[in-house]
């Protein structure tokens, strides 16, 4: 009992708190072949012989450190076999990914901790994005998913984040973390359960209301799971295990990469008169490129728009915020004459409107689709629709380019 109890002092005391970090500074970082978009649980295999049989794991410390972790969070971090898998899998074959990951976080975690308290949310949140993204603004899954919270274009547009010919937001780390806290505050508002919202950001709510109708009605993860599709399957087991790997990566000889390069700017913003190519930008201002298109992820195509009664921003690092301002009017007529020596046409800036429509009698899906002039399957994706059967005073949205 002694013993037991020795081993949770130590626990507790080898807590630390993560590292804040001033919103005002933007992180710089090297491109790394280890860092891909894709997820850190997606595509394993667990090797049983090189993994199981590893006697430098103390499975009931680890119980007992996830057990201490738990007592701080309203998220219910379940030790079972699975997730023992997880851990292992994570410490052993992706030991340098983590090390990198424990780099990042220390810029990005504050960003998410912000918006989680706005939402009185769970702090252990902020913990999916390396699920989803690998901590990366840039990655894309296969399927679509953009930004480092992975959001799919449709569910990006019902939480108001902008996609257009010029505009990305969710590659935009505050405004796409502030969707992503929206979508987790409904789903929780609706299952009144944090691991069956969290399993909805994977597979959504749908998905997780058919689990929850096959399993009988239970309202348990670990019942429904295996109605649930086979990534959210494991979405679950590994975003515990993340959470226990990222606040004890030192106990298992793991450290944040020191070698691997984070550089931080303050910066500051300038609104623009015109639109610009952010090439020419960098080159007026003697600038890497790289810099400004990492300090800028939202502008897809490398353009910021221009419109009047609109204002668009480019971000710049303190010391050459200052030659812009101070050199405004010069820049703008090198900025014209590179345009004019390219032959440069700015795109048709376009954007997307979102309109509800209520069903009426007599309506089905083919006449609302000619009266908006898209496809039924258009709007089957739009509404999450599995059939296209639809009942009078049902709400259906359509998406629609408007310029």
């Amino acid at each position: 009992m002694f013993c037991r109890l020795l081993i949770l002092i130590i626990i507790f005391l080898n807590l630390s708190p993560l590292c804040s970090q001033n919103k005002q500074e933007v992180v710089n970082f090297h491109d790394d072949k280890f860092l891909k978009f894709d997820t850190l649980f997606s595509n394993f295999k667990l090797i049983e012989s090189n993994i199981i049989k590893d006697s430098s794991f103390n499975e009931e410390v680890i119980k007992l450190r996830l057990d201490s972790l738990n007592q701080l969070t309203p998220l219910e971090l379940t030790y079972n076999q699975t997730v023992l898998k997880f851990i292992k899998f994570y410490i052993k074959q992706r030991k340098s990914q983590v090390a990198k990951l424990l780099a990042l976080s220390d810029y990005y975690f504050p960003i998410f901790e912000e918006y989680l308290d706005k939402y009185s949310m769970p702090l252990e949140l902020k913990y999916i994005p390396i699920i989803e993204s690998s901590l990366r603004v840039d990655a894309r899954s296969p399927a679509g998913a953009v930004g480092i919270w992975q959001f799919m274009y449709y569910t990006a547009k019902e939480y108001n984040l902008r996609i257009n010919s010029y505009l990305d937001e969710r590659r935009d780390v505050y405004k796409s973390t502030e969707a992503a806290c929206q979508y987790l505050n409904k789903a929780f508002n609706i299952f009144d359960n944090w691991e069956l919202a969290v399993a909805s950001y994977n597979c959504g709510r749908g998905n997780v209301t058919k689990a929850l109708r096959r399993s009988g009605g239970e309202l348990n993860y670990w019942k429904i799971r295996p109605f649930l599709p086979r990534e959210t399957r494991n979405y679950i087991p590994a975003l515990i295990s993340v959470i226990y790997v990222m606040n004890y990566a030192s106990e298992h000889g793991i450290k944040a990469d020191t070698t691997y390069s984070i550089d931080t700017h303050t910066i500051d913003t300038v609104q623009l008169k015109k639109p610009i190519k952010i090439s020419h930008l960098a080159e007026v201002l003697q600038i890497e490129q790289s810099l400004i298109e990492e300090l800028n992820p939202v502008y897809k195509n490398k353009l910021v728009p221009y419109r009047s009664g609109e204002k668009f921003h480019v971000v710049l690092p303190h010391y050459k915020w200052g030659v812009f301002l101070n050199n405004e009017d010069s820049i703008y007529s090198l900025l014209n004459k590179m345009e004019e020596d390219e032959n440069l046409e700015y795109p048709l800036f376009s954007d997307i409107e979102k309109i509800k429509y209520v069903v009426k009698s007599g309506d089905y899906l083919g006449r609302i689709a000619r009266k908006y002039k898209c496809k039924v399957s258009d709007i089957m994706t739009w509404n999450d629709l599995s059939s296209s059967k639809i009942r009078v005073g049902q709400k259906i949205y359509i998406y629609r380019t408007i310029k």
